[in-house]
């Protein structure tokens, strides 16, 4: 009788933290997303990520990059957040760009989860 020492590896990809399960918001004014010197339109965003459309860059799936995101709200009367960072990219394909934040210091993530929870609430 043969004993396996090893096991097959699975070849499925863990689950992407996908934005569409999670509760997201449509920025109302001109909020955008800064990669290489050319901005792009936020779609919808949230804390853990965003989506951007129509996107035409350079990005491809698993990918990591360094962006800036700056949210501003028609009617805002505080400062736009700005958050700059790693992503990695879930998808890019389309004209769309669906990325998630990745190792954001602690700081960055609580800025971004104040703001979403404030516009939330709004």
């Amino acid at each position: 009788m043969m004993m396996a020492l090893f096991r097959p590896r699975s070849r499925a990809t863990p689950p992407a933290n996908d934005l569409a399960a999670q509760p997201t918001i449509r920025p109302r004014g001109d909020s955008y997303v800064r990669i290489d010197g050319r901005d792009y339109p936020v779609r919808c965003w949230s804390p853990s990520g965003f989506t951007l459309a129509p996107y035409s860059g350079a990005l491809i799936r698993r990918q990591k990059a360094r962006v800036t995101l700056i949210l501003s709200e028609f009617g805002d009367r505080s400062e736009p957040l700005e958050v700059s960072g790693e992503i990695f990219v879930d998808v890019a394909e389309n004209g769309i760009l669906s990325a998630r934040w990745t190792g954001l210091p602690k700081y960055k993530v609580a800025a971004l989860a104040e703001y979403f929870a404030g516009k939330l609430s709004a």
